[in-house]
């Protein structure tokens, strides 16, 4: 993964770091529920969202990310963030109390490998988080190849039974897998409906521009993505 994706850039997400830092927000509460705010590190990190979070929760937080131009941008937050993915050993230096790998684990060709390798760097007792698209939806079953997480960068699909199994088999216990909503501004949400009708889309922005709604931060649950709490 780390090579194809060193030139990855999406400078529209920065105009969406709002709804990128509550849906860190929310996620941490889910992980402080069971485990107390120590040290954590982001694997996947993007811009940093999840670490700002993190760090207004008391974590002493570092992310890794294989996009420079991703790197450049959480450096300029002043996180602790370097390049490079799973494997780095600067991430390898040390244990963590909560590892997360947000939108990560659907790119690589063996993410059993990379589950066994984080789990060398989850203190015992610590927390393994993860973010994956949910094949197994009713949404995703009813739009079949018009999944919008039908993707030629997804390289695997997951669903809840499939992903407790890879985890299960390489040792970690899994307390909680529940759906996941992102928030985003309603415009955000508003502008991907063009890419399965451009006459709903244009109508759908349109309607949230003339309400003053745009900027609304939302997080409908479509019940398609899934967040995994495990623990080693």
């Amino acid at each position: 993964m780390g090579e194809a994706y060193v030139d990855a850039a999406d400078p529209i997400s920065l105009s969406e770091e709002a709804g990128q830092i509550e849906t860190a927000r929310r996620a941490l509460r889910l992980i402080e529920r069971i485990v107390r705010p120590s040290s954590l590190a982001d694997v996947g990190c993007w811009t940093g969202s999840l670490l700002v979070a993190a760090s207004e929760s008391g974590w002493d937080a570092c992310g890794v990310d294989p996009s420079q131009w991703a790197v450049t941008r959480a450096q300029e937050r002043g996180l602790h963030v370097w390049a490079g993915d799973f494997r780095d050993p600067c991430l390898g230096s040390r244990t963590y109390r909560a590892i997360a790998m947000c939108d990560v684990l659907e790119h690589l060709r063996d993410p059993g490998d990379a589950i066994e390798h984080l789990r060398g760097l989850v203190e015992p007792g610590g927390l393994l988080y993860l973010t994956v698209p949910d094949a197994g939806s009713v949404v995703a079953r009813l739009l079949g190849r018009r999944w919008w997480s039908i993707l030629p960068m997804h390289l695997q699909y997951f669903t809840r039974s499939s992903i407790r199994r890879l985890l299960e088999e390489r040792g970690f216990v899994v307390h909680e897998i529940r759906s996941h909503a992102k928030v985003f501004s309603a415009r955000y949400y508003a502008e991907r409906l063009h890419g399965y009708s451009p006459l709903l889309g244009r109508l759908t922005v349109k309607v949230v521009e003339a309400s003053g709604l745009g900027s609304r931060l939302v997080a409908p649950d479509l019940f398609d993505r899934m967040q995994v709490i495990a623990s080693r």
